[in-house]
């Protein structure tokens, strides 16, 4: 299916928020594996020598990893008050970190099989939770759900949430190749029009530009809020928006699948990384979350989940509990 068309069907089917000097790096090779379900096989890229992973015609996952580790090994953390079930939300709309595949009901990814290891050696039963992006974080925040899949540790949010941090994050800016603008960068937004997801980290940093340039005397930016990513997306193919700001790996999935129609603008912006948001008043949690995940790097387990997804240029250097210095 023409990835174009397959993101407008995504857009219809699946109307939901989710959040969001360096050349695309590893991380496009394995962006070619999926867009919400858009493809069953990784393709190649052509940025050439900028792509690592060694990822070409590595079939796509279907389901989420089987756990490897020791069944309880770290269930002793795990506070006496937690019910042995453990519901962790996120989007599904995010690949290949989180995403629903063609025909599937049920939120596969890399993150998806990370969570499944380290809740696993908790002695933990998962349940994963599809839920608009927008929802996410008051859910954690509120106790209905247990954890955020992955979201950004961002020190703003750390007043009603904890984050064990799993993989590095950015962001970046997506133009239409055959309608190419004179932006070059974040710096340049002022009097051109941007497309952002609701309620993500880039519709936070867009008004923060804005009120920059207002501030400079200079145009403001024509901020446009959407839905979902694919919409945000659409609106730069159809020229209704310049460029859009979403997170890395959406856009690099999006190039990779589509050659020649979109093409990445400035440098990639490495952010705040991906944690497991767990709320502030449950650090003992946190604590239990951390311990399994250290025990997977220990014993090479998530580097080995990062290696089937082709995304090890992901791995943090040390899993920390709100370790981003953003």
């Amino acid at each position: 299916m023409n990835t174009l068309n397959c993101l407008i069907r995504a857009a219809k089917e699946n109307p939901m928020t989710f959040n969001r000097s360096v050349k695309i790096a590893a991380f496009a090779a394995t962006a070619a594996l999926a867009l919400a379900g858009c493809s069953s096989t990784a393709g190649s890229d052509e940025t050439g020598d900028d792509v690592a992973g060694g990822t070409e015609g590595q079939a796509l996952p279907t389901e989420i990893r089987q756990p490897t580790g020791e069944f309880g090994e770290f269930k002793d953390l795990v506070p006496e008050e937690e019910d042995g079930t453990w519901i962790a939300a996120g989007s599904g709309q995010v690949a290949p970190l989180q995403f629903l595949p063609e025909g599937g009901d049920s939120i596969i990814g890399l993150v998806a099989d990370i969570t499944a290891e380290y809740t696993h050696r908790l002695g933990l039963e998962l349940q994963i939770e599809q839920v608009s992006g927008g929802g996410v974080m008051p859910g954690v925040e509120s106790g209905r759900y247990d954890a955020a899949l992955a979201s950004g540790d961002f020190a703003e949010r750390r007043e009603t949430a904890s984050f064990v941090d799993i993989l590095k994050g950015g962001t970046a800016l997506l133009g239409n190749a055959q309608a190419p603008s004179d932006i070059t960068g974040v710096d340049d937004l002022c009097g051109h029009s941007l497309a952002v997801t609701i309620s993500s980290i880039q519709q936070t940093r867009a008004e923060e530009e804005n009120d920059k340039c207002v501030d400079a005397g200079e145009d403001p930016i024509d901020v446009q809020p959407y839905d979902t990513v694919q919409a945000a997306v659409l609106a730069v193919q159809s020229q209704q928006a310049e460029v859009a700001w979403s997170d890395i790996s959406p856009i690099n999935v999006l190039l990779a699948q589509t050659p020649g129609q979109f093409e990445l603008v400035g440098d990639l912006m490495w952010y705040a990384p991906y944690g497991v948001a767990i709320a502030a008043d449950r650090p003992e949690m946190a604590k239990a979350v951390h311990a399994s995940l250290q025990s997977m790097v220990d014993d090479g387990t998530y580097q080995e989940i990062l290696e089937l997804w082709g995304s090890e240029n992901l791995a943090l250097d040390a899993i920390e509990i709100n370790g981003s210095e953003y």
